[in-house]
C-alpha cells in the first residue's frame, strides 16, 4: 500500500475511534477529577470521599465540602491553593463510620476559611487513619505564633506536602488508612460559571 493509502486508512481509523467514543478528548482542566493526586489506598479496608457541594469555588467564599469515611478514625484535611500555599484545615478530627462531616462546620465561629486569589485549581486532600496522624513538626507550620488560628499554614510547597503524606502513609499498615483528593476550579467572585 502506498504512503497516501496508509495515511487515509490511519485517518479513517482515528475518525472511527472518535465517533465510537473510544478515543475521547482529555477532560477540560476546569472539570474536577476523582483523586487526581492518586493518594487513595486500593488496599484499604474502608472508603473515603471528599466532594464539593458547590462548583466552581469563588474567591472570598468558603469551599463547602462534604467529607465521608466508611470507618471510625481520625480525619485530616489539607489544601494546596492555586498560588502553591499549603495548609491543614482539620487535624486528627475524630469521625464515626458513615458520618458526613461538612467543612467548614456550620456551628464553628473560629474555623472560617475563605478562598484567596489567584484563580486556578484549588486542591483538597482528605486523609483518614485509625490512629492520629502526626505528619508535621513545629518548623513546618508558618503561623505557629498566631494565637487562636484554627488553620495551620505550612512552610511546604504542594509537592513537598504530597511527598510528606506519601512517605508517612507508606509506614502505616495498608488497612489502617485511606485518602482522597479533589481539584476544583477557583474563579473570581463576579465571573459566571
Amino acid at each position: 500500500m502506498s504512503r497516501a493509502g496508509l495515511s487515509i486508512v490511519f485517518s479513517m481509523m482515528i475518525m472511527a475511534l472518535l465517533m465510537g467514543g473510544c478515543a475521547a478528548p482529555p477532560p477540560s482542566p476546569t472539570v474536577p477529577v476523582d483523586d487526581p493526586l492518586r493518594l487513595g489506598n486500593p488496599r484499604a479496608a474502608f472508603a473515603v470521599k471528599i466532594q464539593a457541594s458547590r462548583e466552581p469555588l469563588r474567591i472570598g467564599a468558603s469551599p463547602q465540602l462534604g467529607l465521608r469515611t466508611a470507618a471510625n478514625g481520625y480525619m485530616n484535611l489539607y489544601f494546596i491553593s492555586p498560588s502553591g500555599k499549603t495548609g491543614q484545615l482539620l487535624t486528627n478530627y475524630p469521625v464515626q463510620a458513615n458520618e458526613t462531616i461538612t467543612f467548614p462546620p456550620t456551628a464553628s465561629k473560629k474555623l472560617q476559611y475563605a478562598l484567596i486569589p489567584p484563580t486556578g485549581m484549588e486542591t483538597f486532600i482528605l486523609v483518614i487513619t485509625h490512629q492520629p496522624l502526626n505528619l508535621l513538626g513545629r518548623r513546618d507550620i508558618s503561623n505557629v505564633k498566631k494565637p487562636r488560628t484554627a488553620i495551620a499554614e505550612f512552610n511546604l510547597s504542594g509537592p513537598q506536602l504530597i511527598n510528606r503524606l506519601r512517605d508517612a502513609l507508606r509506614r502505616w499498615p495498608p488497612s489502617a488508612w485511606n485518602a482522597d483528593s479533589v481539584q476544583l476550579p477557583l474563579i473570581a467572585p463576579g465571573v459566571r460559571s
